[in-house]
C-alpha cells in the first residue's frame, strides 16, 4: 500500500515546488510510514515531472522503496496488492515484479494486456521512459483511491494523486479502464494528450450506458466538467482490454419458483436451517460461497510481517473513559501519553500484537469475515474486532431542564455496539478476539472531521459520504477500550496494519433496502437490472473513498467480498439463489450468504436485518436529522470553502 503523486509543470511554473510542498499540503505520507521519497527530472526541454511514493511495506523481504526505478529509467509508482494473475513469490516485492514485467513491454497492447491481468486493488502511475509516455489507472472496481487535476491554463500543473494536493481541484479517476498520456509542445505551451483503453464491455458508473468515444468522453471522464483545451481525450478503437469484471447472471426464476413457505410460528433460524436440510442444490451453492470467501479471506491475511509487541494499558478509571488520542495520531507511544496526561493512571501489559483487524459491526458480513479469518491465522494470533459508536445525545423533551440524558454505562450502547457482543459471543472461544471499542464524541468528530477527514472525503461531498467516512475513519485508527478478557476496560490502539472489510456484499447479494423498493415495483428484471448498476458503479461511489479514509493510518484495506473469485462465483448464480425478497426483512435479502453464516455457527447473527453503519454507529443521530443521504454536506462544503 502507497501514496502516490505525479506531478507535471510547465517548465517556469514549477521553480518555487517543492517536495515539502507534497508533505505539507496533502496526506500523503500518511498513507506510507515506512519510506517517502520524491524524484523529479525534464521530460523535455520544456517539462518538469514530480513523482512521489510513500510505502507501507506489508509483501516481501526487503522494502521496495518508490518511485521505482529501472536500469532503463522506467518509474513505478505502485499502490496495490498483486494477489493473482501474475506470479509473485512469497519473499518478493510485487511492485519489483511488476516493474520488471512492464519494462519488457514494447507496446500499448502489453501494457494494457499486463495490467489488466492483476488479481487484487490496485492504482498505477507508470513512466515508460523510452516512449515519454505515462500510463496510469485504477482497478476495475475502484478499490485504490486515484485522483487527477486537470490544468486550466498553462500556469498549472497537471497531477495524479491518491488524495488532494491542495489548493489544486481534483476529481475521481474512473475505474472504465486505462489510461495514456503524451505531450506536446505547441507556440501557446504544452498541449496533453490522454488516451483510454477501455475495459471489455466498460459502462460509465451509474448508467450502464457504454463508453464510447464521442463528443460526451471527456465530460464523462472529467466528472461532468469539460476540461480545458491544453488537455484532449481520445478512445482507443483498436485495443479493449480484458475486464476483471464478470457479466451478470440476468436468468430469470421459472414460473413454478419458489422457495418454501415462513409459517407464522416458524423462526428464522429454524427455516434456514430446514431450507439447508432439504435443498441440496441451495447447500451446495452456500458451501460454495463459504469456500470461495474462505480463500478470498486467507489470500487477505497471508504473507505479511510480524511487529513488534504492543502496550495495552489498564486504566483505573471507569470502563468508559475514552483514550483521547490526539486527531493527528495514529496508536502510537503518543496516543499512550495523551492518556496519561488526561489522569488515567495505567498499568502495562504487553501482549502479541494483531495482524489483522476487522471493520466490525456484528452485522453478517464482517461476522462471516471475522469466522474465516479464525480459520485462517494460528490460534495463537488475536485478531482486532473494531467496533465504533458515537455518543448517544440527550433525548429533548421539549424543555432544557427535562432533557434526558442516558446512563454512563449506557452512553455507547448503540446498535452496532450490542450487535458486535452479541456476534463475538458466537466466534470461536478459543481465539483471542480484541474487541474494541472505539467511542467517539461530538467534540472529537468535529474537530477531526476539520482537521482530517474533510481532506480525505474530497472530493465527495455528501451527507452519505461525510457520515460513512468519519464512522470509518474512527474505527479504522482502532483507538478505543478493550471491552472484553481479562485486560477489559485498559485503553488499547490496534497494531494491526491490514483491515479486513466487507464492503461489496451489499451490493452483490440484495441487501439495501431500496433493492426491496425495486422489486416491489418492477420484479425480478427490475431488481436484476438494479444488482447490475450497483456492482458497476460500485468503484465510483465508496470504495476510493475508504481507501483514503483507511490508508491515512498507515493501514491498508482488504475487502473479500470483492476478490476476483467471489464476484465471478457470484456473478455466475442467478439472482433468485443469492436472495429472495418475498421473505421477510432479516431473511430474504442475502438469503444465500445467510445459509452459509448458519453452517458457520452464526445462529444469531445470520438472521440480523441490514443496518447501515451510519445508523448503527449513531453518527446520523449526531448530525442533522432532517438531512438526505444524497443532500451536499454542508459541514464539508463551508470547511472546504473556509479552507480555500
Amino acid at each position: 500500500m502507497c501514496g502516490i503523486c505525479f506531478i507535471l509543470f510547465e517548465k517556469g511554473n514549477g521553480q518555487g515546488f517543492v517536495s515539502d510542498d507534497i508533505f505539507n499540503n496533502s496526506r500523503l505520507s500518511n498513507r506510507g510510514p515506512d519510506s517517502s521519497n520524491v524524484t523529479s527530472f525534464d521530460i523535455s526541454d520544456h517539462l518538469t515531472a514530480f513523482f512521489s511514493g510513500h510505502v507501507l511495506h506489508l509483501r516481501g523481504d526487503e522494502m521496495a522503496e518508490q518511485p521505482a526505478v529501472d536500469s532503463k529509467g522506467n518509474l513505478l509508482l505502485w499502490n496495490g496488492e498483486i494477489f493473482g494473475g501474475i506470479s509473485v513469490e512469497e519473499s518478493e516485492s510485487d511492485t519489483k515484479v511488476l516493474l520488471e514485467l512492464l519494462s519488457d513491454c514494447s507496446s500499448d497492447a502489453q501494457i494494457t494486456t499486463l495490467l489488466s491481468q492483476v488479481q487484487g486493488p490496485w492504482s498505477v502511475i507508470y513512466w515508460q521512459a523510452t516512449r515519454k509516455t505515462l500510463w496510469f489507472g485504477r482497478d476495475v472496481f475502484g478499490r485504490r483511491s486515484l485522483l487527477w487535476h486537470l490544468p486550466e491554463n498553462h500556469t498549472e500543473a497537471f497531477s495524479l494523486s491518491s488524495v488532494q494536493i491542495k489548493p489544486w481541484k481534483y476529481k475521481e479517476i474512473p475505474s472504465v479502464g486505462i489510461f495514456k498520456m503524451t505531450s506536446t509542445q505547441k507556440a501557446s505551451g504544452a498541449q496533453h494528450t490522454i488516451t483510454l483503453f477501455p475495459w471489455k464491455s466498460a459502462v460509465w458508473p451509474g448508467s450502464l450506458d457504454a463508453v464510447q468515444h464521442g463528443p460526451e468522453l471527456a465530460v464523462n471522464l472529467y466528472a461532468g466538467e469539460m476540461p480545458a483545451e491544453i488537455v484532449g481525450f481520445e478512445m482507443s478503437s483498436s485495443i479493449t482490454v480484458p475486464s476483471q469484471m464478470p457479466a451478470l447472471n440476468k436468468c430469470l426464476p421459472s414460473a413454478d419458483h419458489s422457495v418454501p413457505d415462513l409459517f407464522p410460528d416458524q423462526s428464522y433460524l429454524d427455516y434456514l436451517q430446514k431450507i439447508l436440510e432439504a435443498d441440496s442444490y441451495l447447500r451446495t451453492l452456500s458451501r460454495q460461497l463459504t469456500g470461495v470467501l474462505l480463500e478470498a479471506v486467507k489470500t487477505r491475511v497471508f504473507n505479511q510481517h510480524i511487529v513488534e509487541p504492543s502496550t495495552v494499558m489498564t486504566a483505573r478509571k471507569s470502563p468508559d473513559h475514552l483514550s483521547k488520542a490526539k486527531d493527528d495520531k495514529s496508536c502510537t507511544n503518543e496516543a499512550t501519553n495523551d492518556v496519561m496526561e488526561n489522569g488515567a493512571s495505567c498499568d502495562s501489559h504487553v501482549t502479541f500484537s494483531a495482524r489483522v483487524a476487522i471493520l466490525f459491526s456484528g452485522g453478517i458480513d464482517s461476522t462471516v469475515i471475522a469466522a474465516l479469518a479464525d480459520k485462517c491465522l494460528p490460534i495463537n494470533e488475536p485478531i482486532d474486532l473494531l467496533n465504533v459508536a458515537f455518543e448517544l445525545k440527550p433525548k429533548n423533551t421539549g424543555r432544557k431542564e427535562r432533557q434526558s440524558k442516558p446512563p454512563p454505562e449506557k452512553k455507547w450502547d448503540v446498535p452496532d455496539r450490542l450487535t458486535g457482543y452479541t456476534a463475538l459471543s458466537e466466534l470461536n472461544p478459543d481465539r483471542l478476539w480484541n474487541f474494541i471499542e472505539v467511542n467517539v464524541t461530538a467534540e472529537q468528530l468535529q474537530e477531526a472531521r476539520s482537521f482530517h477527514i474533510q481532506d480525505l472525503v474530497y472530493p465527495l461531498q455528501t451527507v452519505l459520504d461525510d457520515s460513512i467516512g468519519c464512522a470509518v475513519w474512527f474505527a479504522s485508527r482502532g483507538s478505543g477500550i478493550l471491552g472484553n478478557g481479562p485486560n477489559k476496560g485498559a485503553n488499547i490502539c490496534s497494531s494491526a496494519r491490514v483491515i479486513l472489510c466487507g464492503m461489496g456484499a451489499d451490493e452483490q447479494l440484495v441487501g439495501y433496502s431500496r433493492h426491496r423498493v425495486k422489486y416491489k415495483e418492477e420484479g425480478w428484471l427490475g431488481l436484476i437490472n438494479e444488482i447490475e448498476m450497483e456492482v458497476t458503479r460500485i468503484s465510483a461511489r465508496n470504495l476510493g473513498r475508504d481507501d483514503r479514509i483507511i490508508t491515512d493510518h498507515g493501514k491498508e484495506s482488504r475487502f473479500p467480498f470483492l476478490d476476483e473469485r467471489v464476484v465471478k462465483f457470484l456473478s455466475s448464480l442467478p439472482l433468485h439463489v443469492k436472495a429472495d425478497l418475498n421473505l421477510p426483512r432479516g431473511l430474504g435479502e442475502k438469503l444465500l450468504l445467510r445459509m452459509s453464516a448458519t453452517e458457520l455457527g452464526l445462529h444469531q447473527t445470520a438472521v440480523l436485518a441490514k443496518r447501515a453503519i451510519q445508523f448503527g454507529s449513531r453518527i446520523a443521530k449526531l448530525e442533522n436529522n432532517k438531512e438526505k443521504a444524497t443532500d451536499i454536506c454542508s459541514r464539508l462544503t463551508n470547511m472546504s470553502l473556509t479552507d480555500t
